[in-house]
């Protein structure tokens, strides 16, 4: 079927690649794909950039001037919304939750302020009270100053920024056709919801059933993103009149690979991330896509993905996450 998508503004390098991982298939028996999608340019912003597309276009639509946006002090989506920024000619405002109070300029950070970006700075308990509030002060201050704010809620991960992986999830479908791949389980990070959802939502729209998708989450617990999915489903419903029975889709979540906590590296996850250079040349990060990959490797050498149906692992991006935590690889 035809999906009606809201505006957009393109700005992705697309389609991705998708790529069969010759080594890993050998060694875990199983027909192991990699979708490509930290290659969408955007200074390497991987999923961000395609929720952007949605998200900056009804910016633009809403006359803003400054685009706002939260995160950890190495988000990916924060620095991806700078560099559109950019692009666009609008001003970016940052909040960041950081333990101390000017964190040092490495990974993300560094480029955020190479792009020019304004910071907010926030330690944890005050950045989660007022997310809450949708860091209203922040806004009337920018206000105040005659600026035209339009905030984005973090990770992008709203009904409006799910169209990226809907439109994503299209793309992927028509590659594996081409393929001859009738079938797959899609794999992908879960860190916010909103790519997750997308794909849940891109499936219900062209009614693909055939292809399995699973959210290997890296922060909080399957309970948590349970309702934050569904929130998400249920805002599209309602936001872009879908058909109602979308809000109840199948949602499928991997949880046991978050280690210590969001971000917080561990031994064996170190491990996959240097397994994955060494034997892919594929470049992971520690808070996404790394805990993930390790996660859905764990998962397929304990049997839990059938062996006839080829594993597609949707890589998300982040390298540049991986600088900042080069202290605890061992060499």
């Amino acid at each position: 079927m035809k999906i009606n998508y809201p505006e957009r503004i393109p700005m992705a390098n697309t389609p991705t690649p998708i790529q069969k991982l010759e080594t890993l298939s050998r060694e875990l028996g199983i027909e192991f794909y990699a979708k490509r999608d930290d290659m969408t340019g955007m200074e390497l912003s991987g999923n961000k950039v395609r929720k952007l597309e949605f998200l900056m276009a009804e910016a633009m639509q809403k006359g803003a001037d400054t685009v706002v946006t939260c995160g950890g002090v190495q988000s990916n989506h924060c620095r991806a919304t700078a560099a559109a920024c950019v692009k666009l000619g609008l001003k970016c405002h940052l909040i960041l939750r950081t333990r101390t109070p000017k964190p040092p300029y490495d990974g993300n950070h560094l480029l955020d302020y190479l792009f020019g970006a304004d910071f907010t700075y926030m330690d944890k308990p005050e950045y989660y009270e007022k997310e809450e509030g949708g860091f209203e002060e922040v806004l009337e201050g920018i206000r105040a100053k005659g600026g035209k704010p339009f905030y984005i809620p973090v990770g992008g991960s709203v009904a409006m920024g799910s169209w990226g992986y809907v439109k994503a999830f299209e793309e992927i479908t028509g590659q594996l056709d081409a393929m001859g791949i009738k079938k797959a389980h899609l794999v992908v990070s879960t860190g916010s919801g909103g790519t997750h959802s997308g794909l849940i939502l891109g499936r219900a729209l062209t009614k693909r059933t055939e292809f399995r998708i699973t959210g290997v989450i890296v922060c909080d617990d399957i309970e948590y993103f349970q309702g934050q999915n569904r929130k998400i489903l249920g805002d599209a419903v309602k936001l872009f009149n879908l058909p109602p029975e979308i809000e109840h889709e199948k949602i499928d979540l991997i949880d046991g690979y978050i280690g210590p906590g969001y971000a917080l590296p561990y031994p064996e996850l170190m491990e996959t991330i240097k397994m994955a250079a060494l034997k892919e040349a594929i470049i992971l990060d520690p808070v996404y896509t790394g805990k993930a990959f390790h996660g859905l490797i764990m998962e397929i050498r304990k049997g839990k993905f059938p062996k006839e149906s080829p594993v597609v692992f949707i890589h998300t991006g982040g390298a540049f996450g991986l600088f900042p935590q080069k202290d605890v690889f061992e060499f």
